[in-house]
This record gives structure tokens, sequence and C-alpha cells, in this order.
């Protein structure tokens, strides 16, 4: 059953065995694999219910209905953005389809720095296995690349360096190329049409429009959530019993909830880690057609070990009109300029795996007073996302800014813009040198991100980790976190496939304590 703000319950009380906040990723696969097992779940989605019928493409709509702030989350000192799906099957309704494993040597990272052996290689094969066939995890085929990929492909062959097809989540997929407005084919299988599904047919109840305001916290069996149904614009309030709740609210929602409800010690909100994303726009002499095709068919992962374990990658975009218009260098009529040749264009993004150093670089928490990142004060304490490049990330963004520079030029482009806050046409790649000596600070590069993790990381170690094993608070028994602020680091992958992983295997573990 699905209760939505136009089909509200008829009670504003529920009791049930577990109650999971966010029907993303973490949330949809507990509740599948719990309801499967008998358990009574309830499911809170504070974004609204969505199917293909609301997937009409229109840009200026959706992307208020579906997106964190509208498409605008960003840290405190705006120089990041942050994409981020608050709707039914949370980010997975709006990504790009990506479909990568933790690598193992990020595994073996894991067991060694945070006593994880249960997640090593051999242990998660079965999980990634499961997942996989259930999402219809396939590779992309050598003759669905779209122009756009083809950029990679060939200018990564021409420079001597590798390049791959990617695997998707798909059946059925057309490439029409607006994945991130929610796919209108129901070709791309998300949370909506997999996991919660399943868990609505094992029983599990769905309450969307409605947002968890704070955990009660009774002890270990019996925890009180309180949370706001926006029923057409009318705010009812809910309670809901329940003896374990789980927190799946992605790596900015959870560790605000749980700070907000005095359960955010140790390292909760610590430890934000993006995956920050620098981009270059390629003019070619022939079409690319950026906006249309499956958006992500090809990737380089030639340098994702550059730094002791980290480095960069490189992918091309689901070029949305919107993050074109929002994202392309230039101001007014240059930037108009350049939106005018957009059939010619074709963009690379390059992401790091940041946290090399191995401190903690981001937060997630509440703030009140004068904030010197934004220039703002409240009177309140507020929402705020603060991330530092650390240095040695630093490096390895620059470095994959101007590797994907030369896979451009290599593809044939006859003109590069980096995304920069100085607008410059790169003829060539001699002109690369002089490029990289402008500044690259906050604000200068463009900069932005759709994997937010690791604020409730997970380890042996107290000290060290929000979560155990099996992704329980270590000072409060009988909450859990099942979502990617659980990933003790950042993956190096997109990271939806590692997120359903640890968390199946998670419930293997230990059921969630029941």
């Amino acid at each position: 059953m699905i209760y939505t703000r136009d089909n509200k319950p008829d009670k504003i009380h529920f009791d049930v065995d577990i109650c999971i906040i966010g029907s993303g990723c973490g949330g949809a696969i507990s509740a599948a694999k719990m309801s499967s097992q008998g358990f009574k779940v309830l499911v809170l989605e504070k974004g609204p219910y969505v199917s293909r019928d609301d997937f009409d493409q229109d840009e200026s709509r959706l992307i208020k209905k579906m997106y964190e702030n509208g498409g605008g989350l960003a840290t405190d000192d705006m120089s990041i953005r942050i994409l981020a799906g608050t709707t039914f099957g949370g980010s997975s309704t709006i990504n790009w389809m990506n479909c990568f494993r933790t690598p193992e040597h990020v595994l073996k990272e894991w067991s060694e720095n945070y006593g994880l052996e249960e997640y090593l290689p051999n242990k998660m094969i079965p999980h990634f296995e499961e997942i996989e066939k259930r999402l219809s995890v396939h590779e992309v085929s050598d003759d669905e690349h779209s122009p756009q990929n083809r950029i990679i492909l060939d200018g990564c062959n021409n420079l001597g360096i590798s390049a791959n097809n990617c695997k998707n989540n798909s059946d059925g997929c057309i490439g029409c190329g607006k994945c991130g407005l929610g796919c209108y084919y129901d070709a791309k299988k998300d949370m909506r049409l997999t996991y919660l599904a399943d868990a609505i047919t094992s029983g599990t109840e769905i309450i969307t429009d409605t947002k968890a305001e704070k955990i009660e916290y009774r002890n270990k069996d019996s925890q009180m959530i309180t949370a706001t149904l926006d029923h057409r614009g009318e705010r009812i309030p809910i309670t809901i019993s329940c003896k374990r709740t789980i927190v799946a609210g992605n790596a900015i929602g959870t560790p605000l909830l749980l700070k907000k409800s005095k359960m955010g010690k140790g390292v909760v909100g610590k430890y934000l880690h993006i995956h920050p994303v620098v981009a270059t726009i390629g003019e070619f002499e022939h079409d690319i057609n950026p906006t249309y095709s499956i958006p992500m068919s090809a990737v380089s992962h030639h340098y994702e070990k550059r730094t002791d374990g980290y480095g960069f990658w490189q992918e091309v975009p689901d070029l949305e009109i919107f993050l074109a218009g929002v994202n392309m260098p230039g101001i007014g009529k240059e930037r108009r300029e350049i939106m005018k040749k957009m059939k010619n264009l074709g963009v690379i993004i390059t992401l790091t795996r940041d946290g090399a150093s191995k401190k903690s670089t981001g937060e997630v928490t509440w703030r009140g007073g004068y904030n010197k990142q934004n220039a703002r004060f409240s009177f309140k304490k507020v929402p705020s996302i603060r991330y530092k490049v650390d240095p040695i990330d630093m490096d390895n963004i620059l470095a994959g800014y101007r590797n994907s520079m030369e896979i451009q030029f290599a593809a044939g482009a006859k003109t590069v813009y980096p995304m920069h806050s100085k607008l410059q046409a790169l003829n060539s790649k001699d002109d690369i040198d002089e490029f990289m000596k402008n500044p690259m600070g906050p604000n200068q590069i463009t900069m932005f991100s759709a994997h937010p993790t690791g604020t409730a990381r997970m380890g042996k170690d107290s000290k060290i980790s929000a979560v155990n094993e099996q992704l329980e608070l270590h000072h409060f028994p009988g909450v859990f976190v099942a979502d990617g602020s659980v990933l003790p680091t950042a993956p190096g992958v997109n990271p939806m496939i590692s997120i359903l992983a640890i968390i199946s295997r998670a419930v293997e573990l230990g059921n969630f304590g029941l």
C-alpha cells in the first residue's frame, strides 16, 4: 500500500516492527528483504510519489519535483553543487544508470583500516550477482555508444590509455537521453520497479510526501518517530512506534536527522566524501547531440589508482538542458553563444575518489549564528554542508582535468572550453599548460557532485566510525543506517551498486537485530 499527498492514510499513528526513513537504494532493499521475512515494515519518503505518467520530460516542473532543493543543493560556500533525489525511489529514480561493483582494492582497504573482514570481495560477490540480476544490469553494446561517449573511447584509444564499455540497469532502453528526469518508458530498473515493488508485494506500507522530524530513542527495542505528512498543502502530524529504526535519508539527510534527534555522537556528520567532479566541453566539426542516447556507456578508469589507491576516472554526463545552462562557462551573451553550439558539443566529466589523506575534509551538521562561508546569519540552527578539497585530492582533480582536455583533443575537438569561472577557449593541446596556470580554488574551477557518502561510516571501532558491521549505531542499539552514509571511504565508482550490496550483506549478517 502506498499513501501519497492525494491518498492520505486513515490514521495518524502506526505500530510496526521496522520504520525505514527514505525510499532510495538503502531503504528500498532493506524494506524488500525484511518484509519478505514477515516483518511489518513502514517506509517514510519525504519526496512525492512518481510513476511513468509523471515523467513527461518537462524540466521546469520535474527538477523542482524530484531534486533536493530544486537542484540547487550546494556546499555552504556555493563552490560545489550536489545533485540528490528527493522522490519515490530516491536518487535511483533520476540517476544515469552506471553500475559498477565496489573495486576489490577498496573492499580490502575497508577490511584493513576498519575491521570489515565480512565485506571482503569473496563475501560480497553473491550480493553483487543477486543485485545485478534484479536490476537487469548488463554491459552496453558497442553499437549503442552515442557520439559523446565515443569521445572517451576514441580519445583514450588515440592516447594509448584504457577505456571500457559501462554496465547499466535497464531493459528496453531506447536512448532518449532523459534519465535525469525519470524514465518515461520504465526501462530504467530503479528502486520503484524493483526492490520497492518487491517490498510492497510482501506487505510493506509506504507513505510519501512525509518528512521524518525526529527519532525519540527509548531503548533497543522501542523508538518513536514523529513525522509530518503534506496532504495537499495541509501539514498532518503522524507518529510511528517501532522496534527498529532504519535511517536511509542519504549522506546529507541522515546525519541531520540523527543530530536533530540527539543521536549524532562521534563521527556522525563528518568524513563527507562527494567524488568531486570537474568538466570540460569539446566543440567538434560533426554533430554530437549530447542530450540524446544512453548517457553513460563508456568510461576510463585508467588513472583510478594514481595515488595510493586514489585517483580519478572519466565519464560523460546525462546532459539535460538545465545542467548545461547552469554549468556552462561564461556569463550572459558568452554563455548563450556556447549553448547555441549545443549539437556540436561533447562534455567529459572527471570524478575523483576523494579522501586520500584519510582526514575529514567535509561535514554535514546544523549551524546557527553567522556562517562565514556563505555570509548568512540565522538565529536558529540550519543545515550546513562544508567541504574543503584536500591537497592530495586536488592534485588528482587537476590531473584529471588536464587529462580530460587531452582526451577531447585526441578525439578530434577543434576547441575545448574548461568549465572555469574565467571563460577560455583552448584551440590545441598546446594551450593546456597555459590554462592550468589559472587559479583553481573554490568558485574558480567549476565543481559539482552526485555521490555524497561517508557521514555515518561503518567500522568496528566506535572512535572512528558511526555504525558497526551490521549498520547499527554504536551508541544507540536498535537504530540502523542503511544508505551511502555508511561507506567507510569514497568507493571510487558510481556508488549505487556499492550501497545496495553493503546493505544486502549487512542484512545477511544481522537481520537488523530481529
